[in-house]
């Protein structure tokens, strides 16, 4: 497990690896150790075998092998726990991102301001410089489903249309209650009350679930006045094993939260849509 070495952290970020380019890794630390704020990164290792020359200050990383592939959330539990009664926030990051130091600065800042607030999330572009749509209503299985086995075909591209809010234009502040997980900074407290990442989902559908529980007891919001960069490197769009892995946990999703009939998800996806202005293409139940 992961013990931190002392208190009263800004914040505590973690990132979970597996068999992840070192190159990568030890860019994920530069750029989480420049962040002018008192800091500590944990790194959650479920790769075959440990990193051998791990490029950190102990005081300021600590890392984890886990001699085992525990799963993205699972992994991240470890230091979500870890920091509990050490740090007011917590990030949750992959590796394959960019981003300025006053990001994280910005975000702890806007979140001191607001006691409401349980999570933030920047928004986020490819590397060409492009909108990434990772800002979401709640899924359907329509839309989940469609994703996954008919990725270009019209139909798909008009539910995307709606459930990634490619009508709005991403340039104002907005609580949401789907952020994909790959850079969302959360209250620590409040996402370990909540229960943290649920376990039951080993990749893929527990960024969906944490954010809807959040979005529950707080406000979970959107702040487009800074932005990442982000490879989105999809997994499971290159390969069998992960496309039965999406499978999978998409089912859980829906076996946890409903798959037809899912009252809540149609109230909070319509007073989404009403507090961005109505979409033209109509509402997602």
């Amino acid at each position: 497990m992961i013990v931190l070495p002392a208190s009263g952290y800004d914040v505590v970020g973690s990132v979970v690896t597996y068999k992840t380019d070192p190159t990568e890794l030890e860019r994920a630390i530069e750029q989480f150790q420049a962040i002018p704020l008192k800091t500590h990164l944990c790194i959650i290792d479920n790769s075959p075998v440990p990193v051998r020359h791990a490029p950190y200050d102990s005081s300021k990383v600590s890392y984890y092998f886990a001699n085992a592939n525990l799963g993205y959330g699972r992994g991240h539990n470890i230091a979500l726990r870890a920091a509990r009664g050490r740090t007011r926030y917590s990030l949750v990051m992959n590796t394959d991102i960019q981003y300025v130091p006053d990001v994280v600065t910005h975000l702890k800042n806007f979140m001191d301001a607001r006691p409401s607030v349980g999570l933030t999330a920047p928004q986020i572009r490819y590397p060409d410089g492009s909108l990434q749509y990772v800002c979401r209503l709640l899924p359907t299985p329509k839309n989940l489903f469609l994703r996954r086995f008919l990725p270009r075909s019209q139909i798909t591209e008009r539910a995307d249309a709606l459930y990634e809010l490619r009508w709005w234009d991403h340039q104002s502040i907005a609580n949401l209650p789907y952020f994909q997980g790959s850079f969302m900074m959360m209250r620590n407290e409040l996402c370990n009350e909540v229960g943290g990442f649920d376990e039951r989902f080993f990749l893929y559908g527990e960024d969906i679930d944490l954010t809807r529980r959040l979005h529950k007891v707080s406000e979970t919001l959107y702040v487009p006045d800074v932005h990442i960069t982000h490879e989105y490197r999809r997994y499971s769009n290159r390969s069998l094993r992960g496309t039965w892995i999406g499978i999978q946990n998409n089912c859980r999703y829906f076996n946890k939260w409903g798959w037809f009939f899912d009252a809540e998800r149609g109230a909070i996806n319509r007073k989404v849509i009403a507090a961005l202005g109505g979409n033209p293409a109509g509402n997602n139940r």
